[in-house]
């Protein structure tokens, strides 16, 4: 059975058509900044879906803000804030008379790790996944934790400094996103902002502002791991996203980490310190977790 896998990130949606069996038949990828309205977004998943073969099984949404997987109800809308209050699920399933289901990407990204990937074994974990935002993922007694109101495990407005008042400006990912390394080199050079492919090869080929930045941004989210641990005490941390994929900052982010269990007087305490792994299905983490979900939604009605 062919289903219509669709991961809306921040400033693109990517898409594929996938099997039951998790293969990726077909993929692409389509602008959204240009989207400014509920009827346009839902409009243009309608034309993807229609574009791939209107699969039989329906589509698979992970999206990139909290919402109610159940009911499809969008809360604060993420990146598209005029999804707000939307029902996604009941939108689309009007539009493109099929199955829908709807995730967050956090949960849909720890979902896939959990079932398929680098968190198969672990009972308590948590995946970080690393974009726009910061997307989450709490694993609870081997199962999805959500919350009482479908929030938790999002560390995009994560608070990042206590000694000040939280504003949005407080925001964890405006100093542990995708972005923030290219963004920071720019600033201290003062030349353009970098990409991350543009940033890493600085960090390459040695330049010591780049490491240095790099040094900061995974202290900024070894901090968040610790964050994490101290109130969860899981036992492994997964780290998705197009950043993930560079080995060096799985170096980094071990030294950081490590560096905070090694701090004076933490030896008395005896915390436990999980296991840092990185996500073996990177960008399509998503794609897989919306897939899992959709079937789950599906075996639930069998």
């Amino acid at each position: 059975m062919e289903i219509f896998a669709v991961d809306v990130g921040g400033s693109s949606i990517k898409y594929a058509v996938m099997n039951d069996s998790l293969q990726i038949l077909t993929r692409g990828k389509a602008e959204s900044r240009h989207l400014e309205t509920p009827e346009q977004f839902i409009a243009c998943l309608k034309k993807l879906y229609e574009e791939n073969g209107s699969c039989p099984g329906g589509i698979a949404v992970s999206y990139c803000g909290e919402l109610d997987d159940e009911t499809g109800e969008i809360f604060s809308g993420g990146s598209y804030v005029y999804m707000a209050g939307h029902n996604l699920k009941k939108m689309l399933k009007e539009a493109c008379s099929c199955d829908v289901s709807v995730e967050h990407d956090g949960n849909s990204a720890g979902l896939a790790e959990l079932r398929y990937g680098c968190l198969r074994g672990y009972r308590n974990a948590v995946a970080i996944v690393i974009g726009t935002g910061l997307g989450g993922a709490l694993i609870l007694n081997d199962a999805l934790y959500r919350g009482a109101h479908s929030f938790a495990g999002s560390a995009s407005i994560m608070v990042r400094n206590l000694d000040e008042p939280f504003t949005k400006y407080s925001w964890a990912f405006r100093s542990a996103g995708a972005a923030w390394p290219g963004n920071e080199y720019g600033k201290r050079t003062g030349g353009e902002a970098l990409d991350g492919i543009a940033f890493f090869q600085k960090v390459a080929e040695k330049d010591e502002t780049a490491i240095e930045i790099l040094k900061q941004y995974c202290s900024t989210l070894a901090n968040i791991l610790f964050t994490y641990q101290t109130v969860l005490d899981v036992e492994a941390f997964a780290i998705g996203g197009g950043i993930s994929q560079q080995p060096v900052l799985k170096e980094y982010l071990q030294k950081a980490f490590d560096a905070i269990y090694e701090a004076p007087g933490m030896e008395r305490l005896h915390l436990h310190k999980p296991e840092l792994r990185i996500c073996e299905y990177h960008n399509d983490a998503n794609l897989i977790g919306a897939l899992a979900h959709h079937l789950d939604q599906i075996n639930r009605r069998v």
